[in-house]
């Protein structure tokens, strides 16, 4: 089986850390976000302001040396983390990653040949819900993540209309309205492997054409 690259690493560099009340809002190199709910992370939660601020980004982690607690980019944008057994398939308990499942050479395609990334076909990744401001699309994971598209990621969806954007179907990690002929596929968003370069900011445009291949 061929290997697989299971994010796409120059896309989903963490620029920027903000924090809300319940979640590290963790900006990627093309503007998307990602919020990984802090009580999955006590020491940062309980974290004093200064110190939240006091952090390292490694590119695919975001590290807080102050409390010795990071933010695993590649597990929060595919979901791949792992939790107590205590923990799996119940609802009353928060899904806290305490260790991290990494994937030697990355994910691999599925033997029937499909070029999706199987192991993010995860049902953590659902939307179950997802709703608009004036910058951003924003989908509530199933189990707590939020992730925010730019509105720059959809034309169709920032020119539409309340009622439009809010007539859509959620078919497994696809969201799709058909009266504007439009869909969002979560996979290809939260792994960053879409296919529309003009979606990125001019700066990371410039980064990857001037790389060293």
């Amino acid at each position: 089986m061929d290997e697989w690259p299971i994010i796409h690493y120059k896309r989903c560099h963490a620029r920027e850390v903000r924090f809300t009340d319940q979640y590290a809002m963790i900006q990627l190199a093309d503007d998307r976000i990602i919020g990984a709910p802090l009580p999955w992370f006590p020491p940062i939660q309980n974290a004093t302001s200064e110190q939240r601020q006091n952090y390292i980004s490694y590119g695919d982690t975001v590290y807080w040396h102050d409390v010795d607690d990071g933010i695993d980019l590649v597990a929060m944008l595919t979901g791949l983390y792992i939790v107590p057994v205590n923990q799996r398939n119940t609802r009353s308990q928060p899904h806290i990653p305490t260790t991290w499942l990494y994937l030697e050479g990355g994910a691999r395609h599925s033997s029937g040949g499909s070029d999706r990334v199987p192991f993010v076909d995860d049902t953590r990744n659902i939307p179950k819900s997802l709703r608009f401001t004036d910058d951003h699309i924003i989908f509530a994971l199933a189990d707590g993540r939020i992730l925010c598209l730019p509105s720059r990621f959809s034309v169709k969806l920032a020119q539409a209309s309340d009622r439009q954007r809010q007539n859509y179907h959620v078919t497994g990690l696809s969201v799709s309205w058909e009266q504007l002929d439009e869909s969002i596929d979560l996979i290809a968003m939260l792994t960053g492997f879409y296919d529309q370069d003009s979606l990125l900011p001019k700066e990371v445009i410039e980064t990857t054409s001037t790389a060293p291949t």
